[in-house]
């Protein structure tokens, strides 16, 4: 499994996500970030073309969608959430 780290804009955007977040929400999500995390390249990751000097990836499963890229030093970034 890779490190991890979050941006500050991605732990806003779970804090507030998470004021409404049933349980079962909350689960699925740390299983999507634990499977990103597993394995980076998993199938079913997109290409966001976001900043082509550093590509980004979209990965989506059912209401989620995260936006990662990884680091110099081989680290899973997640950058959004978008549900």
């Amino acid at each position: 499994m890779a490190e991890f780290i979050f941006s500050r804009r991605f732990l806003r955007e779970v804090v507030d996500w998470g004021k409404s977040a049933s349980p079962r929400d909350r689960d699925a999500l740390e299983q999507i970030l634990a499977a990103i995390a597993a394995d980076p390249a998993l199938p079913g990751r997109v290409p966001s073309f976001y900043n082509p000097q550093e590509p980004s990836y979209l990965y989506r499963t059912g209401s989620f969608l995260v936006h990662y890229r990884l680091t110099a030093d081989g680290k899973v970034e997640f950058l959004n959430l978008f549900h």
